[in-house]
């Protein structure tokens, strides 16, 4: 008696820990986001059709355009070493101040491999001017971040 009651309580157990672990697994995957520059995600493009990416580059220039009225900023990421560009959709939200064509930028959201296109739900940009500091000393990094 003393044995089946430690056997169910030891095979609970087990599926327990199973279950939780499945958990894990899950919501790691849906979590998870692949980081890529422009020119790597263009290549691997139809493979991340319609999943969640994150592109870093430079803003390419005259690529932007902000419709206020629309809270809607449209622009390219261009590849910090090639001509490669990804272009993005930012809607509903504000334009960072600090947005400039040529400035840093880094986008989180989902790929479109037919239209090259982000759909952005997280924009972060740098700009480069803050990390320089004046006469030979450095400025702390400022960082605009909006996200939904």
């Amino acid at each position: 008696m003393q044995k089946q009651r430690r056997l169910k309580v030891i095979a609970a157990s087990f599926i327990l820990l199973c279950g939780m672990a499945l958990l894990v697994v899950t919501g790691i995957k849906r979590t998870s986001v692949r980081h890529f520059t422009p020119t790597a995600l263009v290549a691997d493009g139809n493979r991340m059709n319609n999943q969640p990416v994150q592109v870093d580059g430079l803003i390419a220039e005259g690529s932007s355009k902000w419709d206020a009225a629309n809270f809607k900023l449209t622009f390219a990421v261009r590849d910090r070493e090639t001509a490669a560009t990804v272009n993005v959709i930012y809607k509903d939200r504000l334009k960072p101040d600090n947005f400039t064509d040529g400035g840093s930028v880094f986008v989180e959201g989902k790929y479109n491999a037919t239209q090259n296109l982000i759909v952005a739900s997280k924009l972060m940009t740098k700009c480069a001017s803050k990390y320089e500091g004046a006469e030979g000393t450095t400025s702390a990094n400022e960082t605009s971040y909006i996200s939904e």
